[in-house]
């Protein structure tokens, strides 16, 4: 069995500035990255709760939450940002799970051709066209629906599991 500990430690943290901001307004955007697991876990009252713990040790099959968060460190509204974030390599990324409240979701089998989950076509060795499937997406883009104002910072999520 594989385990990635220490090695996805190093991984993860290579992988956190991969994810590219693109705005209106250049060096506006600050961007943060985080990956974390779940955790179930037993309440005062008895029931069980899922919090989500920092990625420190994953296994094949576990579930990785990634966050990347954009803040407008400027003075003035920050329009037109973009965001690209690569699903890592030795992941999958898990259909439905890209949640963005402010961004317009795209995703991307290349990183080169965006667009929506039912929009992507690959081409397969015979030569056949069909719809790209999600666990063969390997870029997801969040594009903002409205400027960023100073100072605030909006969040987008998407889960993946570990191949």
């Amino acid at each position: 069995m594989k385990r990635f500990n220490t090695s996805f430690a190093a991984f993860a943290l290579a992988l956190l500035p991969a994810s590219l901001a693109l705005a209106q307004e250049k060096g506006c955007i600050e961007l943060k990255t985080t990956a974390q697991t779940e955790r179930t876990v037993k309440g005062a009252d008895g029931t069980d709760r899922t919090e989500l713990v920092a990625a420190t040790t994953v296994l094949p099959g576990s579930v990785v939450v990634w966050t990347v968060s954009a803040t407008n460190v400027c003075a003035k509204p920050a329009g037109d940002v973009s965001i690209d974030s690569p699903v890592p390599e030795h992941m999958v990324f898990i259909s439905g799970s890209a949640i963005a409240a402010a961004f317009t979701v795209s995703y991307s089998v290349d990183g080169k051709r965006y667009g929506g989950a039912d929009d992507l076509a690959v081409r397969d060795a015979d030569g056949t066209t069909r719809t790209a499937r999600p666990e063969e997406f390997r870029h997801v883009r969040y594009a903002m629906r409205m400027p960023l104002a100073p100072g605030a910072t909006a969040s987008a999520t998407y889960r993946t599991r570990v191949e």
